[in-house]
């Protein structure tokens, strides 16, 4: 298995997807132009605000900096013509956020929209900033207060206020002076303000619905790692399981094919999707090796390390505080077990611990977690249930999250809707929310299952047109097999039926490539 292509799935793709993944590119929008040039509004810096840069890029020459995974980066010629504005903020006296806001020279929609990181962040993602400008709008992305690798906590050692520009901060100042330098732009203000991430990027849509109601109007927020301390502490289970003496990466496959091999039936297409894995009869224990039989299997250690995994974090009493990721995400176990995307671990031994020799392997799933918990002090973990404020200003959250994510599990996200649900009723929920589970979609993107929906438009037409969205089709494109972080079997595009949560789609009768053969039904 290929870490590193594992490893640019939970750097990249993560970012890119949740911008890129449109299937709207290219769409002009005609609207204000600007009403100064991009040099006034660089003299014209917000409060607590140093601009660097303010640059006019003609159309089709943007050149974006050396550097960055091959292959996954946006055809950046097709940019319009747009005022660059690179800059810092400063809330704080050892606050330094960096941000960029891209705004349309022409052609503006008259929306602000804001971007999410991923893992640690620690850089400016250009990436996700691709598609917002195309369709006009004025768009942003802060690398929440460090630089960094994505996967490091080296800068919070002795700064806690920059714990709190990346828990929340460098987002809320970002959006602030992002659309206060974009009214002055236009001469005048976003008629309406939008939030787009997966991953880290859906904890920060969260935490700006949970703690800043007024900000956004609605909020995309795919795969969100909002359990933030007790995702950290899931990954360093995942990591010390596996190992030559424990689970060994080459086998990870072998349980991804088991899996669906096992359970790909039970919806009665044969699609290499597990479309219902809460009825999945699959343990790993049905692979271990029997004396004298040929073929791939698992020795003892193993199946018990892989049956660890799936059981999530279990805490000193036996309550499981956060599920393990569902079957067939196995291959993505490999990210949090490289060297390179040690995110738990180096979580724990820079900031918890402050302790460069911290063993990882000496990790109590209760004391350790409490003092995590402890230390952030909800800083960065986004759990609040209750968006009752930011629903009732007409707020809209749509939520996503693929059943085969190896990185964050889905099961977390359903027990968060759950508890919306127990806490603000299902009247108020419906009005202002919205929860797709994906089957077979991994990590924001790519997968055996459909992936590709065009959030973007489906957010658009519920604030703008006002059709809540219901049933969706998602699409899964044809690409070359082995694409990191695309499936590498099913290289046919097929589309699916997309259900609101708790509903799921079954298939019902004609063409099982075509969602219109698929039904949603209660579970």
């Amino acid at each position: 298995m290929n870490i590193s292509k594992i490893l640019l799935t939970a750097l990249v793709i993560i970012t890119l997807s949740a911008c890129e993944n449109t299937g709207n590119r290219g769409r002009r929008v005609s609207g204000t132009p600007a009403a100064i040039s991009c040099q006034a509004l660089g003299s014209q810096a917000p409060a607590n605000t140093v601009i660097q840069m303010a640059q006019e890029i003609p159309a089709g020459e943007f050149d974006p900096p050396a550097g960055g995974p091959p292959g996954v980066r946006p055809d950046y010629s097709t940019l319009p013509a747009f005022c660059r504005i690179i800059g810092s903020m400063h809330p704080t006296s050892t606050s330094d956020i960096r941000f960029e806001l891209w705004l349309p020279q022409e052609g503006w929609n008259g929306k602000f929209m804001q971007t999410g990181n991923g893992g640690a962040a620690g850089s400016i993602v250009l990436s996700s900033m691709v598609e917002p400008l195309r369709q006009g709008y004025a768009v942003a992305n802060t690398d929440t207060g460090h630089q960094g690798s994505g996967s490091g906590f080296t800068w919070g050692h002795d700064y806690p206020e920059k714990l709190t520009d990346f828990g929340w901060r460098a987002v809320h100042e970002l959006t602030v002076q992002g659309k206060a330098m974009t009214t002055t732009f236009y001469d005048m203000a976003p008629g309406l303000s939008y939030f787009n991430g997966c991953s880290t990027g859906g904890r920060q849509g969260l935490k700006e619905a949970q703690m800043f109601p007024n900000d956004y109007d609605a909020i995309i927020a795919g795969a969100p790692a909002n359990n933030w301390s007790r995702l950290m502490s899931l990954s360093i289970i995942i990591q010390t399981n596996m190992g030559t003496d424990k689970l060994r990466p080459e086998h990870l496959r072998l349980l991804k094919e088991s899996a669906i091999s096992a359970c790909d039936m039970i919806d009665g297409v044969q699609d290499r999707v597990i479309s219902q894995p809460a009825d999945c009869p699959f343990n790993p224990a049905d692979l271990q090796c029997k004396t004298g039989e040929p073929g791939a299997c698992l020795d003892v250690q193993e199946v018990q390390a892989a049956q660890r995994i799936y059981a999530g974090l279990i805490d000193g009493s036996g309550l499981q505080t956060m599920p393990g990721t569902g079957v067939g995400s196995e291959p993505l176990w490999g990210a949090y077990a490289s060297g390179p995307f040690t995110i738990g671990t180096n979580f724990y031994r820079d900031l918890i611990k402050q302790d460069p020799a911290w063993d990882p392997n000496t990790f109590n799933p209760g004391a350790d977690v409490a003092q995590a918990l402890d230390f952030e002090d909800g800083s960065i973990t986004a759990m609040d249930p209750d968006l009752s404020d930011f629903i009732r200003h007409s707020g809209k959250l749509l939520m996503y999250h693929g059943t085969t994510d190896g990185l964050i599990p889905f099961g977390n996200t359903i027990n968060y809707v759950e508890d919306m649900l127990a806490v603000m009723g299902e009247t108020l929920v419906n009005e202002g929310t919205r929860f797709y589970v994906m089957p077979g979609m991994d990590h924001c993107s790519g997968g055996e299952g459909a992936w590709s929906v065009d959030w973007i438009s489906v957010l658009e037409n519920w604030v703008e047109g006002g059709v809540a969205p219901e049933t969706l089709d998602a699409l899964h494109s044809a690409v070359p097999a082995g694409l990191p972080g695309i499936a590498d079997s099913n290289t046919e595009s097929f589309s699916r039926l997309l259900c609101p949560y708790p509903q799921s789609a079954v298939y019902y009768r004609g063409d099982a490539k075509q969602a219109a053969s698929f039904r949603c039904v209660a579970q």
